[in-house]
């Protein structure tokens, strides 16, 4: 008896576990919305700064915050990326439109960056270049606009599927 109640137990524990595991992998994408937000949080306001060290002529400080900016979009792309994989993988129809907001919106910022970045190789030779550059790099943060826009859309329309608070 003391086995079958061994066999039985180590059985419903297997169970248990794969049920925690399949769970665990279809939340797994909104999972990662707080850990996105947080690096387009961060890679945003290192834009902002860069664009007041670019305004006051101060490239080194613009160089530096531009390319912080830019390392935390590519995190956050990432990270989108593979939440993306997730969703569509586990038939989320809500959560893939989420990401390829998200995704469209990262990629307008990282040209922004990309832009301000190339932009500063011509401020002494070619200024008029520069500021096309920096045009352009403000151009691609109002089209991200649109896209960031979209994605709050979705979070105020579904927040038990989107709103998810960084756990410490």
């Amino acid at each position: 008896m003391n086995k079958k109640l061994i066999i039985g137990t180590i059985s419903l524990l297997l169970i248990i576990i794969m049920a925690y595991v399949y769970v665990s992998e279809i939340n797994k994408a909104d999972s990662e919305i707080p850990y996105i937000n947080s690096h387009i949080q961060k890679a945003n306001d290192e834009y902002n700064q860069a664009v007041g060290y670019l305004n006051s002529k101060n490239y080194t400080l613009t160089i530096q915050h531009i390319n912080e900016s830019y390392k935390e979009y590519i995190f956050a792309k990432e990270n989108t990326e593979q939440a993306l994989n997730k969703s569509i993988k586990n038939n989320q129809p809500l959560q893939v439109q989420y990401f390829n907001y998200t995704i469209m919106e990262l990629d307008y910022k990282i040209n922004a960056t990309v832009n301000i970045y190339n932009g500063l190789n011509y401020v002494k030779n070619n200024p008029s270049k520069a500021l096309s550059l920096f045009r352009n790099s403000e151009k691609d943060m109002e089209n991200a606009k649109e896209y960031s826009d979209k994605r709050s859309l979705l979070e105020e329309q579904y927040p038990d599927k989107f709103i998810k608070k960084l756990s410490n």
